[in-house]
């Protein structure tokens, strides 16, 4: 990491506006509506000393660009009391340059009531104006939606200003917007204008990462829980940068072999699934279980946890068909229920849209939950493709999200083949050796031979009423399992 990159996170960190929130109740709500664990306040720095050594630091990311800059332009309205502190720390630096913001209203007095139509712009800003050819640099503090900058660009190519090749701001956060673009990604191709920060999130985490977490801690800056906060949330709603610079998440271990058989407990009494549980708990098998809505509504899923406790300490897996329905903000709170529950493991199928999907994974991952991620069901007129509502690209955009963020689990429909293979061309492509779980099978004609051929060698049969309805459940578990 470059020497002003860091000195600039301690001096975040020393004046108090870098903050990384272990505790959830902390977490700070952001424009874009999401609940962030990281936050920063540039309006903190807000007096002559911390100015002066904020502005420094716009000036060696500036210089450390490569850019010629001519004049400094600060981005209404945070970023116009920079533009002259940051020209002063260029000029103590060797780079004299001038500095310029825009007026609120445009000047008619002095020397502005006899100016022509061509220097109408003598009227419009203060400080240095800026020659037709000069490079502007402009400045603001961080970049979210980057309206404030497409506004200010075309601003200044009204006035035949049109040199725009730099922008610098303090905190990349290296995020998606809310419709998945890369918001910076986009400027920077629509523009050609080159967006530079002092430092983005990446840089961030992997400063705290390289510091002892002992010291961090006596000095009150970071947790390891905070720390761990941190990077599931770059994880999830990061840009390709971002990932690439943070690799592959380690895969979370849901069920400890590759093949397994798992009974989907969909029983109508809470008596009907301890038999079930007892039954085929010793059955090597058997990987887990996976509980639905109508025992976790009928009885609550803090007793059914407690009754398959009894018997057996392999993964509950939750399906609330479907979970990730909702808006972005309800994530939190399934998480939290799930986790109170004694639930190991949830079943997301995001239908709600991309936001919905990040917020949910991301609340149960802070919530140390195991995510797995459908897309496509089993039954007949679901995706477009088959007379249904939900696209067939949508589908496939539900688990390349799921495995850009960072999950390794995802849900197939076991009686189409060729929808697996697709699903797993997809999440290969994205970095992910896929772990499947697949249910279709005995009722809906499946055949769980067929399925575990094309998913890989990582691949788990989700079975309902071919056990559950069986006369004998522990043999008919074991006869399952002999298929994979």
């Amino acid at each position: 990491m470059d020497e002003h990159k860091s000195e600039f996170i301690e001096f975040l960190l020393r004046t108090g506006a870098l903050k990384v929130f272990e505790d959830p109740a902390e977490d700070r709500i952001l424009k874009s509506k999401r609940i962030s664990p990281w936050f920063v306040n540039i309006g903190d720095f807000n007096d002559g000393e911390s100015s002066n050594a904020l502005a420094g630091f716009y000036a060696d990311a500036i210089i450390s660009s490569g850019v010629k800059a001519d004049v400094l332009y600060g981005i209404p309205e945070k970023a116009v009391g920079l533009a002259a502190p940051v020209a002063m720390a260029m000029a103590s630096k060797g780079h004299n340059v001038g500095w310029c913001f825009s007026r609120k209203d445009e000047k008619k007095h002095g020397e502005a009531s006899h100016l022509g139509a061509e220097d109408r712009i003598k009227a419009l800003m203060v400080g240095r104006i800026p020659a037709t050819s000069d490079a502007i640099v402009q400045l603001d503090d961080v970049f979210t939606a980057g309206d404030a900058k497409y506004e200010a660009r075309a601003y200044l190519r009204g006035l035949g200003r049109e040199n725009l090749p730099l922008l610098a701001i303090a905190i990349d956060r290296q995020e998606v917007a809310t419709d998945g673009k890369e918001a910076i990604t986009d400027y920077q191709e629509t523009t050609r204008t080159h967006v530079v920060s002092i430092v983005n999130a990446t840089d961030v985490l992997s400063y705290f990462k390289d510091k002892s977490l002992v010291s961090l801690r006596a000095r009150g800056e970071v947790s390891s829980r905070a720390l761990e906060r941190l990077e599931n949330y770059i994880r999830v709603y990061g840009t390709r940068d971002a990932h690439q610079a943070l690799g592959q998440r380690d895969e979370q271990r849901i069920i400890s072999t590759d093949r397994s058989i798992i009974p989907a407990c969909d029983v109508e009494t809470l008596s009907q699934f301890e038999e079930l549980v007892r039954q085929t708990a010793d059955v090597p098998g058997v990987g887990g279980y996976k509980i639905g809505f109508e025992l976790g509504l009928a009885y609550g899923l803090p007793a059914v946890v407690s009754v398959a406790r009894k018997h057996t300490d392999k993964p509950l897996i939750y399906d609330h068909q479907k979970a990730g329905t909702d808006i972005p903000d309800t994530g939190r709170n399934f998480a939290r229920v799930m986790k109170q529950a004694g639930i190991d493991t949830v079943i997301l199928f995001p239908q709600a849209g991309p936001e919905t999907e990040r917020a949910w994974i991301y609340q149960a991952f802070d919530h140390g939950l195991n995510v797995i991620v459908g897309g496509r069901m089993t039954h007949p007129a679901y995706a477009v493709s088959e007379g249904g509502f939900i696209t067939d690209d949508g589908a496939l955009e539900m688990y390349r999200i799921a495995a850009a963020s960072g999950v390794h689990h995802f849900v197939v429909p076991g009686n189409k083949p060729a929808v697996i293979s697709q699903i797993r061309e997809l999440v290969v492509n994205e970095g992910v050796s896929p772990i499947f779980y697949s249910p279709g099978f005995v009722a809906q004609g499946g055949k769980i031979d067929a399925a575990a051929k094309v998913a890989g060698d990582r691949f788990h049969g989700i079975v309902g009423r071919g056990i559950y309805q069986a006369k004998d459940m522990r043999e008919a578990a074991i006869a399952h399992a002999k298929n994979l």
